[in-house]
């Protein structure tokens, strides 16, 4: 495995201030020359939850490796936290998207192919670039490059979505909008619009942090908007169960863990009927 760790300030040569984050860690396949080929991968790029005030270890490498395992080069984003808000978090995974398709060629991805997921308030964050790609926060960075911010897939793990205070994760959005912009203009599910990449949704019902209405709304969104998309929200369960094994969930296995675990074979398949697989160089 190779691995590395990229500023993504000093790639983007973008003044840094005082953020503390933008970094992108990287889990990547080692190439085998004694194979004479080259393969080119999916990529996976994940954005931990922790309702932007800090960054959810059991949502970060667990879920890369388990994508590593089945043949993605896979990414992390470390982002900034509270009390750091708009525009840095967005800014922040709209270069991680766009640095992996601006450099796909180098990396051996397949450039199409550049999926992103991201589980409770990362779900926003990746709604944001899910849904909102070419927002001034991004144009800011990117230019009218803003495009290759967007993802060509997204897998939701029970999102915040919504700015509806009846529904919403309140914390979320306070940290993200810190003040400077209205929590309405970054409730995803009104942001959806045609052009959005494939969305697979997963959460569980019981969920008393983020309400499954979240779940449900974004994918309605989709739905009105045409955007394919899948859901699936397990009638037991918790927040923040991420890939639902031993490691995150600890022994012996809770069996609303074992229930909910199948999201992962799920999502997996989902991606590769759009074609998420390992290819060889022609």
């Amino acid at each position: 495995m190779l691995q590395e760790t990229i500023d993504l300030f000093a790639y983007y040569n973008f003044p840094r201030g005082d953020a503390k984050g933008g970094y992108l860690r990287c889990f990547r396949h080692s190439p085998m020359p004694e194979m004479s080929r080259t393969l080119l991968r999916p990529a996976m790029l994940v954005f931990p939850g922790g309702g932007y005030s800090a960054l959810s270890q059991r949502e970060e490498e667990p879920v890369a490796t388990e994508f590593y395992a089945a043949g993605y080069d896979a990414f992390t984003l470390k982002y900034d936290l509270a009390p750091a808000c708009y525009p840095l978090q967005l800014q922040e995974a709209a270069m991680a998207v766009a640095y992996l398709h601006e450099n796909a060629e180098k990396l051996c991805l397949l450039p199409d192919k550049i999926a992103a997921a991201g589980f409770s308030a990362g779900g926003h964050l990746l709604g944001c670039v899910f849904a909102l790609w070419d927002d001034p926060a991004v144009r800011a960075v990117l230019g009218d490059r803003c495009a290759a911010a967007r993802p060509d897939a997204a897998v939701f793990g029970y999102p915040v979505v919504t700015s509806d205070p009846r529904v919403w994760h309140e914390g979320s959005f306070v940290n993200f909008c810190g003040g400077k912009v209205n929590a309405d203009d970054y409730s995803i599910e009104k942001k959806v619009r045609r052009g959005c990449p494939p969305a697979f949704i997963w959460g569980n019902t019981p969920d008393d942090c983020v309400p499954a209405q979240n779940f449900v709304r974004l994918y309605a969104a989709c739905l009105e908007q045409g955007v394919p998309a899948e859901l699936h929200i397990f009638r037991d369960g918790w927040h923040g169960m991420s890939v639902c094994n031993e490691e995150v969930s600890g022994l012996p296995l809770p069996p609303a863990c074992t229930y909910s675990q199948p999201w992962l074979p799920l999502c997996k398949n989902f991606l590769c009927t759009l074609g998420f697989a390992v290819r060889e160089r022609a």
